[in-house]
């Protein structure tokens, strides 16, 4: 029997990959998310920045909840190993997304494996989405 036939089993790329989610706290420090220059040498997050990371395991549960649906309904491409952002003029809709997707998964949360994961990781997104609406910045994803 191969691995890929066990229910349940995911073959991760590399579990040492950090998936970033950031945004500047000035506009003047914007460009810095559109290269992913916002964390230093040791891979934390620098000053005039606000976000978290995580690793594969996260992302796999987050893009099935979550990046997926943004993907589809903000017109964006949030996925492994890429860069993107959404830009002011989507924010409003990615926030009422990510609620949604939240509300939906704590209805269902003992049917969900790892909802757990996806709602710690989730409303952290939110609440990252929410200050970038406040400050009208981009929301980055370095992955």
């Amino acid at each position: 029997m191969a691995n890929s036939d066990i229910p349940g089993y995911v073959e991760y790329l590399s579990l040492n990959h950090r998936y970033y989610v950031v945004i500047a706290l000035k506009k003047e420090l914007e460009d810095s998310i559109f290269d992913c220059h916002f964390f230093d040498d040791n891979g934390d997050i620098k000053e005039g920045f606000e976000g978290f990371w995580f690793n594969e395991i996260v992302f796999v549960i987050v893009e099935k909840y979550l990046f997926d649906f943004l993907n589809d309904e903000c017109g964006v491409w949030i996925d492994m190993y890429e860069e993107e952002q959404i830009f002011p003029e989507k924010l409003q809709q990615a926030l009422e997304i990510t609620t949604r997707q939240i509300l939906a998964v704590e209805k269902d949360a003992e049917k969900i494996p790892d909802s757990d994961v996806f709602l710690e990781n989730a409303r952290k997104i939110k609440a990252l989405i929410e200050k970038a609406i406040k400050l009208n910045t981009t929301v980055g994803f370095c992955f």
